[in-house]
């Protein structure tokens, strides 16, 4: 995993947690001047400040590295041919198919089939409870599929994401109740290299 940060290291990508530090440093060493009772005020002033400022960084940072993704996942997509794309489309896909994404998109999927349980009462998602607990062996085929340890394709795994995520998939959307089954298919079949 070191390799492959060393590697897009040159891509300059947004870094929430790092973009806060500088402010978080100044605020801390503003609230030195609260040693001196007559700059208390100024330095608790300073520090506040400095600490909003951290926050709005990282906003920013985390808003930025959405846009990126968003963006690399839209030509990932759209081209098929992904690992010949650029350092941004390949750092994607390495993140998209890191285990810690696979296990994070399986314990999405357990998650949507606990959810499935007759005993269990309806959420606030509205999952077509009826409809997917038709494809409940599919679904959980694709969930040990991301846990098996196999390669997967980032394409499949950004269908995955739209399945469980996204108010139009056929897990949700009303109009597409026959759209589950080809759905599911289809993820299988993408997430094969």
């Amino acid at each position: 995993m070191a390799s492959h940060a060393h590697r897009f290291a040159a891509l300059d990508l947004p870094r929430p947690g790092r973009a806060a530090l500088p402010l978080v440093a100044l605020a801390l060493a503003a609230l030195v001047l609260e040693a001196d009772p007559s700059l208390r005020l100024a330095g608790a002033a300073a520090a506040g400040c400095f600490v909003v400022a951290a926050a709005v960084r990282t906003a920013r940072a985390r808003v930025e590295l959405r846009r990126i993704r968003r963006t690399a996942d839209r030509l990932i997509l759209a081209d098929r041919v992904g690992q010949e794309g650029s350092d941004i489309v390949r750092w994607r896909i390495r993140e998209l198919v890191a285990p810690s994404s696979r296990r994070g998109l399986a314990h999405e999927l357990d998650a949507t089939l606990r959810r499935l349980d007759r005993g269990r009462l309806p959420s606030a998602a509205p999952l077509r409870r009826v409809v997917a607990r038709r494809e409940e062996e599919l679904l959980r085929g694709l969930e040990e599929r991301m846990l098996d340890g196999r390669p997967v394709t980032a394409r499949g795994v950004l269908l995955l994401q739209r399945l469980l995520r996204e108010p139009g998939s056929p897990l949700y959307d009303a109009e597409s109740e026959r759209e589950l089954r080809r759905a599911v298919a289809t993820i299988a079949t993408e997430l094969e290299p």
